[in-house]
């Protein structure tokens, strides 16, 4: 029940499913994680298997002081399937905490999701006056940012053709990370090919491509393959060691998970393997498509012997898409979680001379074209994901700095990133500049979540 002491928030949208339909997508395993905004990550500590009345999660929310979060436990002490849950406040940071999720159908194809948030700071009035606005403007920012979720979501779940079985391999990286919870929101059972062997449990094969070991049998039947795997490029100086580990950790381990997958008796319908748009190396202002030659970069030749070990999936039968990345864009890793730091502190500037073109996708967009890529069964072969507009390093972060409302005023010279990250690695990773066309993607039927840059900053920014 309201009390004048209490403050309420409420977010509706109109999704295009039935009031089932979103519910049981709320249900799912993984959608808490679906939810979880990029701009202010919650860690989740404990989750339970299923949402019933009575069950707990325990969070730990993030403070302005890095390496220090408030646990959250909230409970669901309210549950009626297809119309409501609620969720309570056992112990955290507020006084009183209410949120209710609420489903009704609107007619055949379409129902409203209504999130309702009742809930008391501490410290009386003072808590009132001062904490209410920043905690109003916070949830709006959240709210905003789950209900485009969901959305975006809901359409891909009502053209979801069936379950399928997902195996994956790099799954604790950026883009394995974010696809997990969005394929078992999606109905899709996931497992996840680990190198560190523990008990074998439900959902995790174990497998090592150094002595060429794995617990899959080729009995097993998975419906669509996914390989994320290798040493980060952008992870440490380019020694010779690390080289050889940057090369040997994509060619070697998709060697042996093309031998896995060759070697089952009922072969996936696809096999999905990362690659990147490095392998064109450093391009000019004319974008480069799929038969583009490779370029002369040391990480140009790991990309291209990255490709070719998936050669023994596709003289099988079996369809084989690699997908040429350009820069992904999240605020959880990668290079934009290194451009937001500096730009949230008001020290944010070009690299180098700034010229240099960058090819990037939106986190949304990978996942939406690995669904694409799974459904469309003519598309094949290599395919460069990538938005249509290119930016500039200096476009980039003063356009990073513009969403954030910081200067741009404080450029880091070439010379100094040398010193850094030595002169091949500061080449290749952040001086080299990408031209690339998405020309086949787009043929192919794909259309875009985010095309501009500056609308997906502001959705993964928390900034709309």
């Amino acid at each position: 029940m309201s009390t004048k002491k209490q403050i309420e928030y409420t977010k509706t949208s109109s999704v295009p499913v039935s009031a089932a339909t979103c519910f049981n997508w709320h249900a799912a395993q993984g959608a808490f994680a679906r939810l979880n905004p990029p701009f202010a990550p919650v860690q989740i500590l404990e989750e339970p298997d299923e949402l019933k009345a009575g069950a707990e999660v325990l969070i730990r929310v993030p403070t302005p002081l890095p390496f220090f979060g408030i646990k959250w436990r909230l409970t669901h002490p309210e549950y009626v399937e297809g119309e409501y849950f609620r969720d309570t406040q056992v112990k955290g940071p507020f006084k009183s905490w209410e949120h209710t999720h609420n489903f009704k159908d609107l007619d055949a194809n379409t129902s409203e999701m209504k999130d309702v948030l009742k809930f008391a700071l501490p410290l009386g009035i003072l808590g009132r006056i001062f904490g209410a606005p920043i905690v109003k403007k916070q949830l709006s920012a959240l709210f905003n940012y789950r209900h485009t979720i969901l959305n975006l979501d809901m359409e891909t779940l009502k053209n979801n053709n069936e379950p399928l079985h997902i195996l994956i391999s790099g799954s604790s990286g950026l883009i394995g990370s974010a696809l997990i919870p969005y394929f078992t929101t999606q109905g899709h059972k996931v497992t996840r090919l680990l190198r560190s062997e523990g008990e074998k449990s439900e959902g995790t094969e174990y497998w090592d491509y150094e002595n060429r070991t794995t617990t899959i049998d080729s009995n097993q039947k998975f419906d669509v393959v996914i390989h994320l795997g290798g040493v980060n490029l952008a992870g440490g100086r380019w020694t010779n060691k690390r080289k050889n580990q940057m090369l040997k950790s994509r060619t070697d381990s998709t060697a042996f998970l093309s031998e896995i997958i060759t070697s089952l008796k009922t072969p996936p319908k696809v096999f999905l393997c990362a690659s990147a748009v490095g392998i064109y190396g450093t391009t000019n202002a004319d974008p480069r498509e799929e038969d583009s030659t490779v370029g002369d970069l040391y990480s140009s030749r790991i990309v291209d012997e990255w490709e070719k070990a998936t050669k023994r999936v596709s003289e099988v039968g079996i369809r084989v898409v690699n997908l040429r990345f350009g820069m992904v864009l999240s605020p959880l890793g990668g290079a934009l979680k290194k451009f937001v730091f500096p730009a949230k502190m008001g020290a944010g500037g070009k690299l180098g001379n700034g010229k240099n073109l960058i090819s990037w996708i939106s986190m949304e967009d990978v996942l939406g074209v690995v669904t694409h890529s799974i459904n469309n069964t003519d598309l094949s072969g290599p395919v460069n994901v990538v938005a249509s507009d290119m930016y500039s390093n200096k476009g980039l972060i003063k356009l990073i700095c513009k969403v954030l409302r910081r200067p741009c005023l404080f450029p880091v010279p070439a010379l100094i990133l040398i010193l850094l990250f030595g002169k091949q690695m500061a080449k290749e990773t952040i001086f080299v500049s990408t031209s690339v066309s998405n020309k086949k993607l787009i043929d192919s039927g794909y259309k875009f979540k985010f095309p501009e840059l500056e609308e997906a900053l502001r959705h993964m920014l928390g900034k709309v």
